[in-house]
Protein backbone atom coordinates (compact mmCIF):
# COMPACT_ATOMS: atom_id res chain seq x y z
CA UNK A 1 0.00 0.00 0.00
CA UNK A 2 1.16 3.31 -0.73
CA UNK A 3 0.71 6.45 1.65
CA UNK A 4 0.56 9.04 -0.77
CA UNK A 5 -2.94 7.23 -2.31
CA UNK A 6 -3.98 6.87 0.52
CA UNK A 7 -3.76 10.53 1.08
CA UNK A 8 -5.24 11.33 -2.48
CA UNK A 9 -8.24 8.85 -0.89
CA UNK A 10 -8.76 10.71 2.00
CA UNK A 11 -8.29 14.16 0.96
CA UNK A 12 -12.58 13.98 -0.74
CA UNK A 13 -13.51 12.98 2.65
CA UNK A 14 -11.89 16.49 4.38
CA UNK A 15 -14.45 19.04 4.89
CA UNK A 16 -14.75 21.73 7.83
CA UNK A 17 -12.30 19.01 9.60
CA UNK A 18 -9.11 20.02 11.31
CA UNK A 19 -6.09 17.94 10.44
CA UNK A 20 -2.56 18.11 12.57
CA UNK A 21 0.27 15.93 10.75
CA UNK A 22 3.66 14.87 12.27
CA UNK A 23 6.84 16.25 11.45
CA UNK A 24 7.80 13.11 8.53
CA UNK A 25 6.96 11.98 4.79
CA UNK A 26 2.99 12.63 5.23
CA UNK A 27 3.34 16.23 5.89
CA UNK A 28 5.02 17.36 3.02
CA UNK A 29 2.53 15.05 0.85
CA UNK A 30 -0.45 15.99 2.41
CA UNK A 31 0.54 19.64 2.17
CA UNK A 32 1.06 19.31 -1.38
CA UNK A 33 -1.99 17.70 -2.02
CA UNK A 34 -4.40 19.88 0.54
CA UNK A 35 -4.63 23.35 0.80
CA UNK A 36 -7.44 23.40 3.36
CA UNK A 37 -6.72 26.45 6.04
CA UNK A 38 -7.31 23.79 8.70
CA UNK A 39 -4.21 21.75 8.14
CA UNK A 40 -2.09 22.10 10.98
CA UNK A 41 1.14 20.57 9.58
CA UNK A 42 4.05 20.16 12.75
CA UNK A 43 7.37 20.67 12.41
CA UNK A 44 8.29 17.88 14.64
CA UNK A 45 7.67 14.45 15.67
CA UNK A 46 6.31 12.98 18.73
CA UNK A 47 3.57 16.04 19.06
CA UNK A 48 0.84 15.38 16.60
CA UNK A 49 -0.92 12.83 18.89
CA UNK A 50 -1.55 15.67 21.92
CA UNK A 51 -1.67 19.00 19.73
CA UNK A 52 -4.82 16.69 18.29
CA UNK A 53 -6.30 15.55 21.48
CA UNK A 54 -6.31 18.87 23.08
CA UNK A 55 -8.33 20.26 19.71
CA UNK A 56 -10.24 17.68 20.04
CA UNK A 57 -11.16 18.35 23.79
CA UNK A 58 -11.62 22.00 22.96
CA UNK A 59 -13.69 21.78 20.09
CA UNK A 60 -15.92 18.88 20.73
CA UNK A 61 -18.23 19.55 18.19
CA UNK A 62 -14.98 19.32 15.69
CA UNK A 63 -13.94 16.20 14.14
CA UNK A 64 -9.95 16.61 14.62
CA UNK A 65 -7.84 14.04 11.79
CA UNK A 66 -4.32 13.64 13.43
CA UNK A 67 -1.83 11.81 10.83
CA UNK A 68 1.22 10.39 12.00
CA UNK A 69 4.10 8.07 11.24
CA UNK A 70 5.22 5.24 13.24
CA UNK A 71 8.65 6.94 14.24
CA UNK A 72 6.66 9.91 15.42
CA UNK A 73 3.97 7.87 17.74
CA UNK A 74 7.17 5.62 19.28
CA UNK A 75 8.10 8.86 20.63
CA UNK A 76 5.07 9.70 22.19
CA UNK A 77 3.77 6.36 22.98
CA UNK A 78 1.95 7.64 26.86
CA UNK A 79 0.23 9.70 24.75
CA UNK A 80 -1.93 6.63 23.89
CA UNK A 81 -2.79 6.29 27.00
CA UNK A 82 -3.92 10.03 27.42
CA UNK A 83 -5.91 9.48 24.46
CA UNK A 84 -7.80 6.12 25.69
CA UNK A 85 -8.37 7.68 29.42
CA UNK A 86 -9.47 10.66 27.96
CA UNK A 87 -12.21 9.19 25.53
CA UNK A 88 -11.60 11.57 22.80
CA UNK A 89 -14.75 10.64 20.52
CA UNK A 90 -14.28 13.29 17.92
CA UNK A 91 -10.64 11.71 17.06
CA UNK A 92 -9.51 9.66 14.09
CA UNK A 93 -5.82 9.06 14.09
CA UNK A 94 -3.90 7.72 11.00
CA UNK A 95 -0.73 5.87 11.45
CA UNK A 96 1.30 5.66 8.47
CA UNK A 97 4.06 2.89 9.17
CA UNK A 98 6.61 1.94 7.09
CA UNK A 99 8.93 0.56 9.50
CA UNK A 100 11.54 2.96 8.90
CA UNK A 101 12.68 6.94 10.00
CA UNK A 102 12.80 8.05 5.87
CA UNK A 103 12.01 11.83 6.23
CA UNK A 104 15.34 12.62 6.17
CA UNK A 105 18.02 11.70 3.13
CA UNK A 106 18.75 8.50 5.39
CA UNK A 107 16.51 5.71 6.14
CA UNK A 108 16.90 3.71 9.40
CA UNK A 109 14.39 0.77 10.66
CA UNK A 110 12.16 1.83 13.54
CA UNK A 111 11.23 -0.89 16.14
CA UNK A 112 7.87 -1.46 14.15
CA UNK A 113 10.33 -2.81 11.55
CA UNK A 114 10.71 -5.57 14.07
CA UNK A 115 8.54 -7.05 16.75
CA UNK A 116 6.36 -4.42 17.50
CA UNK A 117 3.24 -3.96 16.46
CA UNK A 118 1.28 -0.56 16.81
CA UNK A 119 -2.49 -1.62 16.97
CA UNK A 120 -1.49 -4.09 19.76
CA UNK A 121 0.47 -1.51 22.13
CA UNK A 122 -3.13 1.06 21.55
CA UNK A 123 -5.21 -1.89 22.42
CA UNK A 124 -3.16 -2.46 25.68
CA UNK A 125 -3.21 1.36 26.28
CA UNK A 126 -6.95 1.06 25.85
CA UNK A 127 -8.16 2.42 22.76
CA UNK A 128 -10.67 -0.34 21.59
CA UNK A 129 -11.40 0.95 18.45
CA UNK A 130 -8.00 0.07 17.21
CA UNK A 131 -7.00 -1.47 13.38
CA UNK A 132 -4.65 -2.54 10.92
CA UNK A 133 -5.14 -2.09 7.42
CA UNK A 134 -3.00 -3.21 4.68
CA UNK A 135 -4.66 -2.33 1.26
CA UNK A 136 -5.88 0.45 -0.03
CA UNK A 137 -9.59 -0.99 0.12
CA UNK A 138 -9.35 -1.53 3.58
CA UNK A 139 -7.90 1.95 4.09
CA UNK A 140 -11.12 3.45 2.04
CA UNK A 141 -13.18 1.83 4.04
CA UNK A 142 -11.96 2.39 7.70
CA UNK A 143 -11.62 5.94 6.62
CA UNK A 144 -15.28 6.34 5.52
CA UNK A 145 -16.30 5.04 9.17
CA UNK A 146 -13.46 6.62 11.07
CA UNK A 147 -14.99 10.05 9.58
CA UNK A 148 -18.14 8.96 10.49
CA UNK A 149 -18.43 7.68 13.59
CA UNK A 150 -18.62 8.68 17.42
CA UNK A 151 -16.04 7.49 19.08
CA UNK A 152 -11.64 7.51 18.85
CA UNK A 153 -9.92 5.48 15.90
CA UNK A 154 -6.49 4.43 15.96
CA UNK A 155 -5.70 3.57 12.36
CA UNK A 156 -2.53 1.66 11.59
CA UNK A 157 -1.57 2.08 7.60
CA UNK A 158 0.97 -0.27 6.76
CA UNK A 159 2.49 1.16 3.93
CA UNK A 160 5.45 0.33 2.14
CA UNK A 161 8.34 3.08 2.26
CA UNK A 162 8.05 5.22 -0.30
CA UNK A 163 11.00 8.15 -0.92
CA UNK A 164 8.12 10.40 -3.04
CA UNK A 165 7.99 13.09 -0.28
CA UNK A 166 12.00 13.83 -0.93
CA UNK A 167 10.79 14.56 -4.68
CA UNK A 168 7.98 17.32 -3.60
CA UNK A 169 8.51 21.01 -3.81
CA UNK A 170 8.74 22.21 -0.38
CA UNK A 171 5.16 24.98 0.22
CA UNK A 172 6.36 28.30 -0.14
CA UNK A 173 4.05 28.27 3.18
CA UNK A 174 6.13 28.20 6.29
CA UNK A 175 5.30 26.55 9.43
CA UNK A 176 5.20 29.68 11.34
CA UNK A 177 2.32 30.95 8.95
CA UNK A 178 1.03 28.14 8.45
CA UNK A 179 -0.30 28.14 12.72
CA UNK A 180 -1.06 31.70 11.84
CA UNK A 181 -3.53 30.57 8.88
CA UNK A 182 -4.64 27.84 10.92
CA UNK A 183 -5.50 29.89 14.20
CA UNK A 184 -7.45 32.63 12.03
CA UNK A 185 -9.43 29.67 10.47
CA UNK A 186 -10.57 28.50 13.82
CA UNK A 187 -11.38 32.35 14.71
CA UNK A 188 -13.89 31.84 11.40
CA UNK A 189 -15.38 29.52 11.65
CA UNK A 190 -15.68 29.18 15.38
CA UNK A 191 -16.73 32.77 16.12
CA UNK A 192 -15.91 32.52 19.53
CA UNK A 193 -12.07 32.82 19.18
CA UNK A 194 -10.03 35.94 21.09
CA UNK A 195 -8.23 37.65 18.44
CA UNK A 196 -5.35 36.89 17.22
CA UNK A 197 -1.99 38.99 16.61
CA UNK A 198 1.26 37.26 15.37
CA UNK A 199 4.49 38.23 16.70
CA UNK A 200 6.00 41.41 14.98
Amino acid sequence: MNRYECLQSLLPLITDHLVVTSQSGQRIEWGSLSKHEGNLLLGEMGAALSVGAGLALALPKRKIVVLESDGSVLLALSSLATLANLEISNLAVFVFDNGAYSGTRISEPTATGGRTDLETVARGAGIERSMTVRDLAGFERHAASAMEGKALSFIVCKVQESLLHRDIPRPDLDLLENKYRFVRYLQQTEGRLPSFIGRG
